[in-house]
């Protein structure tokens, strides 16, 4: 049998000399790969919350609501919250394109996030006027709460049948300034974020 041949052990002796400027610079490229590390794991969820920021900003989703409190003709204008002012038809006429701010405004059990079936006092954009034709009447500008002069109000329909099928959003009525009615309010310009 013939014996294996075997070859010497070689031991290769490698000699660093670290300095204080190596070992600087060795803990820097450490400490920058763990805060790297560290980024890319946690900064996944900032990242989204920043985009998901970002993309309600962008869509410039101004908000409204309806008071809770119910307010006559005359006492309107100062119902709405700071930065908020009482809306004009027109500025709610598409609610798709509103956010409803649930957190101000008046709710129903099956609101959701939406607005719910409930009148309110709205602005015409009409001259002063009380008289008792909706779109028209604003109790003298929101001056009045006097029985013969009325106001316009708007609400959702609440009826999807029977001839209303046709979902034109918005139903109107007169009523007296005498009567307390809630009012819809609409987020003021410059508050909301239009364009990313």
């Amino acid at each position: 049998m013939k014996e294996k041949e075997t070859t010497p052990e070689r031991t290769i002796v490698i000699d660093i000399k670290l300095t204080r400027g190596l070992v600087m610079v060795l803990s820097c490229v450490l400490v920058g790969v763990a805060l790297l590390t560290y980024l890319t794991l946690t900064g996944k969820s900032a990242v989204a919350s920043e985009t998901e920021t970002a993309m309600v900003q962008a869509t410039g989703m101004r908000q409204f609501y309806l008071t809770e409190l119910e307010y006559k003709g005359d006492e309107v204008l100062t119902a709405c919250a700071t930065g908020y002012h009482m809306a004009s038809l027109w500025e709610i006429a598409d609610p798709s394109n509103l956010k409803y701010a649930t957190s101000l405004g008046f709710t129903r059990e099956d609101s959701g996030h939406g607005p719910p079936y409930k009148a309110g006092w709205v602005r015409t954009g009409y001259t002063n006027y009380g008289g008792s034709t909706a779109g028209q009447g604003n109790c003298q500008a929101w001056s009045s709460h006097e029985s013969s002069d009325d106001g316009t109000r708007a609400f959702l329909p609440s009826s999807w049948t029977a001839g209303d099928q046709d979902m034109g959003v918005w139903a109107v009525n007169a009523l007296s300034c005498s009567i307390s009615v809630s009012v819809w309010c609409i987020e003021d310009e410059g508050t909301y974020r239009t364009s990313p």
